[in-house]
């Protein structure tokens, strides 16, 4: 019986740990799982204004490998999901089993004890079986076992009410379960089916864009040469800035403290638009279309909505603000011995010279007459081009 008793506390601990283990997965899913939407979301919105424009373009390339790839978290999470819910429905059927056959061992006790308590039901048998005793011990030990006898028979009774609500909770349980796994599974074929239609236009898109090598080709040669023109001019500004700085300290900021507080933010600072995606990485990367052929990045581009704002994603001086053919407005902000580089702006509302602080508005992003609408980002210390993602918080 003690046995019985310690298997049922077993199974109930066991169940809670279980149950606990199951939510926090199961809020960790749900958290990634809203990530996921959002991301949807917003490269949804993206699409639908790339779609206003009848070219086809590298930009909505972009957009559409990036629905594909954030449906495809979303199945992978949703499947990871489903094979939990697979586990935890197999753990309650056999915790199911486990209570029904304590149950049977509990109710089978019970009716023993009934039965024994039935055939010795006199008092008379009860106060003989006390008054035979050989001695005041045994006496008192007989009479102490009656007592326990019959607290015996109402913790059974505990026990058996125990297990039956239990059983009761999880038989409900595992129905909960069952239509979490069904909803889960028809959102999976859901997405699939979106995803499978995202693959069809991306298809599309790409025999299009074969078809317009020629043209691809030739924005290739003109952003090579925007991005030349930009690595020019940050070069110069920062060349000039370094002599000036030895013959005079900037009286308006401190380098110091702005190279220390920028250096200690690595992967802290938020984006300098409030949403999008990284478009275009830092660095070498293949063409998409053209093969054998590389593009370069000295930053990062990231494709956003229409009429963005853009931020200063930390404080600063303005070290200038130029017009390059391509790359329309550029603002580069000093951080000390760090620089940022913000391109393809409009409405500036910064000029050279101005103390701006983290966060600050300093233009509105241009969309071209493609509906794309993209930030050419860049962070450089001294005469050194770093990897911006690293830098800025991760979506």
């Amino acid at each position: 019986m003690l046995l019985k008793k310690y298997s049922i506390f077993i199974i109930i601990f066991s169940l809670s740990i279980c149950i606990n283990a199951q939510n926090q997965t199961k809020s960790s899913l749900e958290s990634e799982r809203n990530i996921n939407l959002k991301k949807i979301n917003e490269a949804e919105k993206i699409l639908e204004e790339t779609e206003q424009s009848k070219n086809v373009t590298i930009g909505k390339l972009k957009v559409i490998n990036k629905q594909i790839k954030n449906r495809q978290n979303l199945i992978q999470n949703l499947r990871y999901d489903i094979t939990k819910q697979n586990k935890e429905i197999g753990f309650i059927q056999d915790l199911i089993i486990s209570l029904t056959n304590d149950l049977e061992i509990l109710n089978k006790e019970y009716s023993d004890m009934i039965f024994y308590s039935y055939k010795s039901r006199s008092s008379l048998d009860k106060l003989g079986y006390i008054f035979s005793s050989e001695n005041y011990n045994q006496m008192f030990r007989r009479l102490n076992y009656i007592f326990q006898y019959s607290d015996l028979r109402k913790k059974q009774i505990v026990e058996i009410d125990k297990v039956k609500s239990t059983l009761s909770g999880q038989k409900e349980n595992i129905i909960k379960v069952k239509e979490v796994k069904n909803g889960l599974l028809k959102d999976e074929l859901r997405e699939n089916n979106k995803l499978q239609k995202l693959k069809n236009r991306q298809k599309n898109v790409i025999s299009s864009l074969n078809k317009k090598q020629k043209n691809i080709r030739k924005e290739i040669k003109n952003r090579r040469e925007s991005l030349a023109r930009l690595d020019e001019l940050i070069r110069d500004i920062i060349r000039k800035e370094k002599e000036k700085s030895i013959l005079v300290d900037d009286v308006d900021v401190n380098l110091l403290e702005l190279t220390e507080g920028f250096e200690s933010s690595v992967g802290k600072l938020n984006w300098p638009v409030n949403s999008g995606f990284i478009s275009n990485k830092f660095g070498e990367h293949p063409h998409p279309i053209i093969r054998n052929v590389k593009i370069k990045n000295d930053g990062i581009d990231i494709q956003t909505k229409k009429s963005s704002k853009v931020y200063a994603i930390y404080s600063g001086k303005v070290s200038t603000v130029a017009f390059i053919p391509g790359m329309n407005n550029v603002i580069i902000i000093n951080h000390g011995e760090y620089y940022t580089l913000y391109a393809k702006l409009k409405n500036l509302t910064v000029v050279k010279g101005d103390i701006i602080s983290t966060g600050d508005i300093i233009a509105d992003l241009v969309t071209n007459s493609d509906g794309i609408t993209e930030l050419q980002f860049q962070v450089w210390k001294n005469n050194i081009k770093l990897n911006p993602e690293n830098w800025i918080m991760k979506k």
